[in-house]
């Protein structure tokens, strides 16, 4: 797939058209749950949206830049199951069930369970690459055969025009991120992180975390049998003292609790 910058994709208008040509959304209600949120501007249904970080409760529309904060797609209060909070002047966003979502050929055709990610045309969506955050996972397929798919042109780094088809593929919503590969096959360290976590983790991050571990669990060794063998050894040279010996031994043990937190809490939030 060719790398787009700065890519010359008339999304208003292609919206347009297909709105015109009655090649929009199915009008049938969807099996969705949706809530009402602020926009800044229109944002077309079956457009994919995420959060906005700068006004609580506002959202605007998913590219490559704001993956990381996916939220759901944009669809009318009246084909949803359940609109929350539906009203004028705001959007409704599905954040569950199954809903219609304007997607391209940008990254190759849809198939029938292909996840769907943001592509860099904003509220878009297209065929996800390897570690991007996807929005859910196609129930229909698309392509330039499909019907009702609308053909535009776009040009890329290097200057040539590439033809992109636009159109429309129910998405059953299911927020995650695409751990298929990356081209290189895992090591072994990655093979047992991702076996424990559920997703690919960089040899870096595991190799800093089982340091960790091993640092750990090596000073809560030694804290622990300092604390208790020295203990056994005061208290047999001197049984008066044993009430000031138990109280450090249980400061000692304490300190080794909050040892092990720390160290458990660096691990999650490397392994994450």
């Amino acid at each position: 797939m060719p790398k787009l910058s700065g890519v010359r994709l008339f999304f208003v208008g292609a919206l347009c058209f297909l709105f015109i040509f009655g090649l929009g959304p199915v009008g049938a209600s969807s099996a969705n749950i949706s809530h009402a949120y602020h926009t800044t501007s229109s944002i077309p249904d079956g457009s994919i949206v995420s959060l906005d970080p700068q006004k609580t409760d506002y959202v605007v529309p998913s590219n490559g830049d704001n993956e990381s904060r996916l939220l759901g797609v944009a669809v009318a209060s009246d084909d949803s199951l359940l609109a929350v909070d539906a009203g004028s002047g705001t959007t409704q966003v599905a954040t569950t069930g199954t809903v219609s979502v304007l997607v391209s050929t940008l990254n190759g055709d849809l198939a029938v369970g292909d996840q769907v990610a943001a592509s860099p045309f904003n509220g878009i969506g297209m065929k996800a690459l390897p570690g991007s955050r996807y929005i859910g996972l196609a129930q229909t397929s698309f392509s330039a055969t499909s019907g009702g798919g609308v053909a535009r042109q776009v040009t890329d780094k290097s200057g040539k025009s590439h033809q992109v088809w636009l159109g429309y593929v129910r998405l059953a919503i299911d927020i995650g991120t695409n751990n298929s590969g990356s081209g290189t096959s895992l090591n072994s360290l990655q093979r047992l992180a991702k076996s424990l976590t559920g997703h690919v983790v960089s040899t870096a991050r595991v190799v800093i975390s089982v340091v960790v571990t091993l640092v750990a669990i090596l000073s809560l060794s030694v804290l622990i049998y300092s604390s208790i063998y020295g203990g056994i050894v005061s208290i047999g040279r001197n049984p008066l003292a044993k009430y000031s010996i138990f109280r450090t031994m249980t400061t000692v043990l304490g300190m080794a609790a909050v040892t092990a937190l720390i160290a458990s809490l660096t691990v999650f939030l490397l392994l994450r």
